[in-house]
């Protein structure tokens, strides 16, 4: 790789170590991964495992990217959990009883899969 080329993924490492290192663009960084993962979430069971690379791509650590990416499943679980109250559907989904529990055991699962991200990059 010419040194033309490689300027661009310096400068995207250190922006990626900024956003891992201050507060204020860390944040805006997580929220946006956050909302784009759920939006992707509600397309596609691999918007879980997306969302979940987002947020652990943005996280300080391998460790912090994990916890990040549960706290993402437990809130794509609640939103579910919303989407189906308002309706007043959550009854008869939790009354199927393990393939409700299957959802959330995935909604928590396929995020901390994608956190592992992390540890690439």
């Amino acid at each position: 790789m010419s040194d033309d080329a490689a300027g661009p993924v310096v400068a995207a490492s250190e922006q990626l170590g900024r956003v891992r290192e201050e507060s204020g663009p860390h944040w805006v960084a997580l929220v946006v991964a956050l909302v784009v993962g759920l939006v992707l979430s509600t397309v596609h069971w691999l918007g879980l495992v997306v969302g979940g690379a987002l947020v652990g791509l943005v996280a300080a650590s391998l460790r912090r990217a994990v916890v990040a990416a549960l706290g993402f499943g437990v809130l794509v679980v609640l939103v579910w959990g919303v989407s189906l109250a308002l309706p007043g559907a959550l009854g008869a989904v939790r009354a199927t009883g393990e393939l409700a529990g299957l959802g959330v055991a995935i909604a928590l699962a396929a995020p901390v899969v994608g956190s592992l991200a992390r540890a690439v990059v």
